[in-house]
Parts: C-alpha cells; sequence; structure tokens
C-alpha cells in the first residue's frame, strides 16, 4: 500500500479518550474533521498529557471556529490550523490560504455569488451565498442557496492563486440573531464577544440561545476549580450589554455540566429560536 491519501474515519460520537487512542495508532499527517470535535479532542490530549499526535496540519470545517480555540488547536497539535467551507451537495468550496487568513474560492468546480434582497453584493459587505455547480450532471445546481451568509473580497492573495477570495462566512442563515429595534447579529459577532470576555479563559464550553427577540439563554460549563459563578454572570451581562450595546436584551445565564453535540456530530454555538 503506498499510503497516498488513505482516510480513516473516526466517529465525533466515540468517547474522546478512544478517539485519542486510536488516532495515536495512526499516526496521520491531516487531522481533519468537525472544528469543535478537533477543539474537544485537543482538550482531551491537553488534560491526558499526551504530546505524541503531530499532524503535519490541521483542518476544520463544518462550523464557525472562533479564534481562541483555532490558537488552542494549534497550540496542542503543534500545527497551523487551516479552515476550509463545504457541503454535502457541493463538496469543498472554498478553502483558507496558507499565506493569509481569507478563503479561495473554488471557481473552477462553482459559481458563488453573494446577494442581498437587492441583489449581488459588493465586496466586504454581508450577502446570503448562493451557488451554482459545474460538475453535477445528474442532480444540478443552480443558484442554489446554502443557507449562509458570507462576505466576498475583491483583493488578490499574495500568494499568487488567482481563484477569487471570500473574507469569511458568518454562520448559518437561520441563526442570525435578531433584535427587537430590527438589528441583526452574526454568530461570529457573539463569538468574538465572547473571546472578549475576561474570564473566557475558564469557559469550558458555551451555547447561545435566542429564545425571543428580546431574550438570549446562555448555556456555559466553567472550567473545575476556575471562578465563581454569581461572579461570571454579573461580569458576563455588563459585559456583553456594553460591547454588543444590548440594553433592550434580557439574558438568562444557566450554569450546565455539558453541552451535547448536535445530532449530526456536529456544534452549534448559536442558535435562533425564532421563525422568522
Amino acid at each position: 500500500m503506498v499510503g497516498l491519501f488513505t482516510p480513516t474515519p473516526i466517529s465525533v460520537f466515540t468517547d474522546p479518550s478512544t478517539q485519542v487512542s486510536l488516532i495515536e495508532k495512526l499516526n496521520p499527517d491531516i487531522l481533519d474533521g468537525y472544528s469543535s470535535s478537533l477543539f474537544l479532542l485537543a482538550k482531551e490530549l491537553q488534560k491526558s498529557g499526551i504530546d505524541t499526535i503531530r499532524p503535519r496540519s490541521v483542518i476544520g470545517g463544518a462550523e464557525l471556529i472562533d479564534s481562541y480555540s483555532r490558537e488552542f488547536i494549534e497550540k496542542i497539535f503543534e500545527a497551523q490550523f487551516y479552515d476550509q467551507y463545504s457541503s454535502v451537495e457541493l463538496e469543498r468550496m472554498s478553502w483558507q490560504c496558507h499565506v493569509g487568513k481569507q478563503y479561495h474560492i473554488d471557481a473552477d468546480a462553482l459559481i458563488m455569488q453573494f446577494v442581498d434582497k437587492n441583489g449581488e453584493v459588493s465586496s466586504g459587505e454581508r450577502g446570503e451565498i448562493i451557488c451554482t455547480s459545474l460538475f453535477n450532471y445528474a442532480m444540478p445546481f443552480i443558484r442554489y442557496a446554502i443557507g449562509d451568509v458570507g462576505v466576498p473580497s475583491d483583493e488578490l492573495c499574495t500568494c499568487g492563486r488567482k481563484l477569487p477570495l471570500m473574507k469569511t462566512v458568518e454562520g448559518r442563515k437561520d441563526s442570525l440573531l435578531c433584535l427587537p429595534n430590527g438589528r441583526n447579529l452574526t454568530p461570529r459577532t457573539f463569538t468574538i464577544a465572547m473571546n472578549m470576555f475576561k474570564f473566557y479563559m475558564f469557559i469550558d464550553q458555551f451555547r447561545i440561545i435566542q429564545k425571543k427577540p428580546d431574550l438570549f439563554e446562555f448555556h456555559l460549563v466553567l472550567k473545575e476549580g476556575s471562578v465563581q459563578k454569581d461572579v461570571v454572570e454579573t461580569e458576563f451581562i455588563t459585559h456583553l450589554k456594553k460591547v454588543l450595546n444590548l440594553d433592550q436584551v434580557r439574558f438568562d445565564i444557566k450554569f450546565v455540566e455539558r453541552i451535547p453535540l448536535d445530532k449530526n456530530g456536529k456544534f452549534m454555538a448559536v442558535v435562533s429560536n425564532l421563525k422568522e
């Protein structure tokens, strides 16, 4: 066996310690998976003190990843983390360049557009992602609404590739958080605000659920022996209202032991229960 691109799948629902044992035996050059699962795997390695898993690079996707999680994964694995954007229907659509932080769009496989209610948006503006596949012959996808929101870019990457760029994917369209005054916040806005919280290093996991336009429920998992819950709650609410200007919004903070994965194995950190 040559060993050229011979992937070995490991279920994300497998116990983290078992995942570590299997990966250690495989000794992979590339570690590829859901971003949240890679983060949990890195935490398990830190907890167990295992430092033998050293891939050349780590590739994540399927979910938004915040800067703290990215840096933590890179620190534990001692490898650079690359994000890629893909879907079941269209496979990989764009990928993060090793030179810059922007994403090269696979323009030879699909046409990607960014639109709002008035049509296509300009570079740097937020728009819903619409794709037309150039290789699905049995079941064509023409101007297919992925359901995500992203930001296009008309810049050129210094790596020399001429593929068009997108700055970032900001999350699912149905995960946009709609405030009482009509203002919309993307999931990434909240993850950035979380990263800025002074006690963020003591938070193991979090999930944000919008129950009503003026009610947000936060599920927080604190690290053992870190900081008192009442202190975190008070400071957390003050921080969010100041950073995101959310004076008209109520917060319900719930401290939990763990936050389970979704049925598809992903981890949605920001969820909206609003129908519109």
